[in-house]
């Protein structure tokens, strides 16, 4: 699904990629949809097994653990040649306007990003690393959506220098000025 895309992606394709007989999918899922949500839902899962041990990681500056938890998802992207991209972006293109149920469930997983960056964005202020008026949500939000527009960017131009200067001009120019 993420290198081919929801709909491009067949239930015999599922099938035969999980090593299951044909006819066994609908006793697990009642729809190709509930499979979707299901596999929303494990990436997600499977994207905060990888970021949390950098959110959580104390010894290093929250601002520092925010920028940390972006170059890691950049180097998953390198990883995979510049190719497949974020399954959430994916989806989000190609699914948000099909299906209300999906379109949901992308925005919840998103909020959740959102979410946790808000946090260290909030203990980062606190620590005055960021100004003071600086309104975190609407930041974490932005971070999130800058992040998945350069992520589209970048597969499209297959090479990482979109995501490159996504970090260049949030960590090293606009989140650089200090509270004075």
């Amino acid at each position: 699904m993420l290198s081919r895309g929801f709909n491009a992606t067949g239930v015999e394709a599922i099938l035969k990629q999980a090593n299951i007989p044909k006819g066994s999918f609908y006793n697990f899922f009642s729809s190709k949809e509930e499979f979707g949500l299901a596999v929303i839902d494990k990436f997600v899962a499977d994207r905060f097994e990888l970021l949390y041990p950098i959110f959580s990681d104390e010894s290093l500056p929250p601002l520092e653990r925010v920028r940390r938890s972006f170059e890691i998802l950049i180097e998953c992207f390198e990883g995979n040649d510049c190719f497949k991209g974020c399954l959430l972006g994916n989806l989000s293109l190609e699914m948000s306007d099909v299906s209300e149920n999906v379109r949901q469930r992308l925005e919840q997983a998103l909020q959740i990003w959102a979410g946790e960056l808000t946090k260290l964005l909030l203990q980062a202020q606190k620590e005055k690393a960021i100004p003071s008026d600086m309104n975190t949500e609407m930041l974490a939000e932005n971070l999130v959506s800058s992040f998945e527009g350069a992520l589209l960017r970048s597969k499209v131009k297959k090479s990482p220098e979109t995501l490159r200067n996504f970090i260049h001009f949030y960590f090293d120019i606009f989140l650089a000025r200090k509270e004075e």
